[in-house]
């Protein structure tokens, strides 16, 4: 009974660690797919996604050189200020503690022709570096928070 107790508990013990490594995962693969609908929500300027997925507390610190809150984001994305007719994104890295999860990595962002960066860098690809942060609430996830800068190209030799 003892043996039959004891191998009971390590099937246990072993099916409770698979699920706590399976969890973590399972967690960032949801996290990278979140991440790159943000991504296609902002190509295709689908504010009511964008406004779905967004905290009310979403805090942007774009690359035009200002902090944009959420209600700012949105307006420029109805406006076209914030507009792209090309979005590629790389996640190098995702981090999750807890509730919040952290997204690092790289983008190729074209601006759309009548849009802030146009007016600023032109209509080119711009190479950015971005940070997107998560927020899990009542058992869903809502962006949180960005920063992106424009990665300046090395200078010719």
């Amino acid at each position: 009974m003892n043996l039959k107790i004891s191998t009971f508990a390590w099937i246990v013990a072993a099916a409770i660690v698979a699920t706590a490594q399976a969890a973590p995962r399972a967690d960032e693969g949801a996290i990278r797919k979140l991440d790159e609908e943000q991504r296609r929500m902002v190509t295709a300027a689908d504010v009511t996604g964008l406004q779905r997925l967004a905290h009310a507390n979403l805090r942007i610190n774009a690359p035009g050189n200002r902090v944009l809150t959420r209600e700012q984001f949105l307006e420029n994305v109805r406006t076209g200020e914030i507009a792209a007719e090309n979005f590629d994104r790389t996640a190098e890295d995702v981090t999750i503690t807890g509730d919040l999860a952290v997204v690092m990595g790289r983008e190729t962002f074209t601006p759309g022709l009548r849009s802030e960066l146009a007016r600023t860098y032109g209509a080119v690809p711009l190479s950015r570096r971005y940070t997107n942060v998560y927020l899990r609430e009542r058992g869903r996830w809502f962006w949180l928070a960005r920063h992106a800068n424009i990665v300046a190209a090395p200078p010719s030799r």
